[in-house]
């Protein structure tokens, strides 16, 4: 009975084995090679040398609409032979752990590709279909294969997909949620200015693909992937690479604030104005090689930007900023992005975008 406990716990570490390490397993238990497992081991490492990529358990492939795989390396695709040791010789022992482990993969692959075909085809995450441990073994039962050791070879394989990227077998076992918030995520994406991607907007276009999930559900779904809310998207019109200071409100004791120093900013007031698309409470974006010194000079009544005057109407202005040493290029790029998402200039520009 110990020894039935002991090799159970060594057959688990071996389906834990990372792919490079399990191959020095795989040598280091098998006492011949056959010369065209060795040209075929080395074609493959090659291969993989020139492409720059580590080594993966599978390549599946497309041809002629059928879904198709390799496994390169002969020594996890074929069985491994037992019957040149001893009987009594315990090395014979690992040789069938190997067949295992080779075995549960093999099946393991087989029935994704059956499973995820979609997601195969397209590359798309969004293709992917939920699937549980449970579940798996339930569609598909092999000998042996339980969720615990199904669980640990999930961790340690990887395939290339027919779209050359690499991806984790344990990534094609998403929940519910996940799937969900990879439909949340290219709804997000569609929308390129972020500006119809409200909560409640996905909900109805979800609910126009049969997906039916509540707000809360879908901030959930959100959160999962670390994607901000409509808000925080919408602000970001200026691009992932900046990231503007707080707002700070323009007046001569708040100056000390803002350090002389390159860089670009922006001015808004408290309420919004109508733009071409939608409304916003910016007026201005500008550059200085001291964004300190030009600030100062939208104090009070020296502001000689007559647009500016105009639409803020006496109200107090706010300003943030960004340090950059390439301001010029950043503040037209700035400009460029604005007039995509609102469908003009910031009302106190005349150039730029």
């Amino acid at each position: 009975m110990k020894n039935g406990k002991i090799a159970l716990i060594i057959l688990s570490k071996i389906l834990e084995m990372p792919l490079e390490k399990y191959l020095t397993y795989i040598n280091k238990k098998t006492s011949t090679e056959s010369t065209a497992q060795a040209a075929a081991q080395s074609q493959y490492e090659r291969r993989m040398a020139e492409r720059k990529k580590n080594a993966v358990f599978a390549m599946i492939a497309l041809r002629e609409g059928k879904l198709t795989f390799e496994i390169p390396d002969l020594r996890l695709a074929n069985m491994v032979r037992t019957d040149h040791k001893k009987p009594g010789d315990n090395g014979i022992v690992a040789l069938k752990w190997i067949n295992t482990r080779n075995g549960f993969s093999k099946h393991i692959l087989c029935s994704l590709i059956q499973y995820q075909s979609e997601f195969w085809r397209s590359g798309k995450e969004i293709d992917l279909k939920p699937l549980t441990l449970s579940q798996f073994i339930s569609l598909y039962p092999f000998k042996h294969l339980d969720q615990s050791r199904l669980s640990r070879l999930l961790s340690v394989l990887f395939a290339e997909t027919p779209h050359t990227e690499v991806i984790g077998f344990r990534n094609l076992f998403p929940s519910k949620k996940r799937c969900c918030a990879y439909r949340i995520r290219a709804i997000i994406n569609k929308d390129q200015n972020n500006t119809a991607s409200r909560d409640t907007d996905i909900q109805n276009m979800l609910a126009r693909q049969g997906v039916y999930l509540s707000l809360r559900t879908i901030c959930n779904c959100r959160k999962l992937l670390g994607m901000p809310n409509y808000k925080e998207r919408l602000s970001h019109y200026y691009g992932k690479n900046i990231r503007f200071s707080d707002y700070i409100r323009v007046s001569k004791g708040q100056f000390s604030r803002i350090p002389s120093e390159p860089g670009i900013y922006e001015l808004s007031i408290a309420n919004k104005v109508q733009y071409s698309n939608y409304r916003c409470d910016v007026l201005y974006i500008g550059s200085s090689k001291n964004i300190r010194k030009r600030l100062s000079n939208y104090s009070g009544s020296k502001t000689k930007n007559v647009r500016l005057k105009l639409h803020a109407n006496g109200s107090d202005l706010f300003v943030r900023y960004f340090l950059s040493e390439n301001h010029v290029e950043a503040e037209k790029e700035l400009l460029k992005h604005f007039k995509k998402t609102y469908g003009e200039l910031p009302k106190a520009n005349k150039l730029g975008g």
